[in-house]
């Protein structure tokens, strides 16, 4: 039978008359569950949540699955380790894990089967940071490529990483010129590891972070980056000096650790939904993302060429749209909408 391939709460395959199916990151325990097969491209909760599931097995990088207990501090089971570059045989499918950038044991993966070959991408970077390595180019010729698009909106304004790293350099020293303690909202996994690694480079300062983030840290510091930082979780308010210390919190937290009430601060947050949003209840908001932007992402598939594209995630109908208008390939989402199409997008 020819290969199928859908969206029903992952990326799922079937081939075979006896109905095994394989499911790359699922997003629900039940879409994990009706499957033989998951693959994990990545730590992230929001693509990672098999990995505890005992009742499939789970295929990925041995990093993403000791960052995944770090970061939810739940042990995976059943996981099957898959090395980057090296083709291996899941079900009977020939399957390869490539770099994906974005974070560190992250994979785009390429799955050939007998009709077709595939490439899906996970979330991806294709910017070489201090932490993490570009998105690499599979040297395989694609039938069809499912990539990401979380960012895919030509408008949505992203400056250079390297600007914007700078802009956030300058609002720390203007803090602590004001006699204010810079704290700053970012991602325990990825975000914070990277801004850590380039204060590290420019400015002679304390970093703390909370206790996950910290642990977070010691694996890539296990991996050769290159770390410093402090845990503030067993912080005395008496080390903290003032006049020479970030806190980094983690990003979805509104209050302020107890050390820090008597305190004179200065707050921001560092996220690429800074492109889409104001954040209002802070100074700053700067759109760092270790996600491609759109012109990343487009680039990206034009080096892949493959002979059609699905888009997936944020935008995803405005990106295929934009490698429609550019690329002059095939494109459409993955996940349709429930709502009616544009006249466009019916063509």
């Amino acid at each position: 039978m020819p290969t199928l391939f859908k969206y029903e709460s992952g990326i799922k395959f079937l081939s075979k008359p006896e109905n095994l199916t394989l499911i790359a990151d699922p997003t629900t325990t039940k879409a994990a569950s009706n499957c033989d097969v998951a693959i994990i491209t990545h730590s992230h909760t929001d693509h990672s949540i098999a990995f505890p599931n005992e009742g499939i097995k789970v295929y990925s990088t041995e990093l993403a699955s000791k960052l995944y207990e770090s970061l939810t501090a739940r042990k995976p089971k059943n996981t099957h380790f898959v090395d980057f570059n090296k083709k291996m045989n899941i079900n009977d499918i020939e399957v390869k894990f490539i770099p994906a950038g974005h974070l560190l044991g992250a994979a785009q993966v390429i799955l050939y089967f007998d009709d077709l070959t595939f490439c899906y991408t996970g979330d991806i970077s294709t910017d070489k940071m201090l932490t993490v390595p570009k998105a690499e180019i599979p040297d395989d010729e694609i039938d069809i490529l499912i990539i990401e698009s979380t960012y895919g909106k030509a408008d949505l304004m992203f400056d250079s990483r390297e600007r914007i790293n700078i802009s956030i350099l300058k609002w720390i020293t203007d803090s602590l010129q004001s006699k204010k303690i810079p704290v700053i909202n970012i991602g325990h996994l990825g975000g914070a590891q990277e801004l850590i690694a380039f204060l590290n480079e420019m400015l002679s300062i304390d970093i703390y972070c909370d206790g996950r983030t910290s642990q977070i840290n010691k694996i890539y510091k296990q991996e050769g980056i290159k770390l410093n930082w402090n845990s503030f979780d067993i912080l005395n308010d008496t080390e903290l000096k003032a006049e020479n210390s970030v806190i980094l919190l983690p990003r979805a937290l509104k209050k302020p650790p107890e050390f820090l009430k008597s305190r004179k601060i200065a707050r921001s947050i560092v996220t690429g939904q800074a492109s889409r949003f104001a954040f209002s209840s802070f100074e700053q908001a700067f759109p760092f993302s270790m996600h491609a932007n759109c012109n990343e992402l487009l680039n990206h598939v034009k080096a892949i060429n493959p002979k059609k594209v699905y888009t997936l995630y944020g935008f995803d109908s405005e990106f295929a749209s934009v490698v429609r208008q550019k690329l002059k390939l095939f494109a459409r989402p993955i996940k349709l909408s429930k709502e009616k199409p544009t006249l466009e997008e019916f063509l």
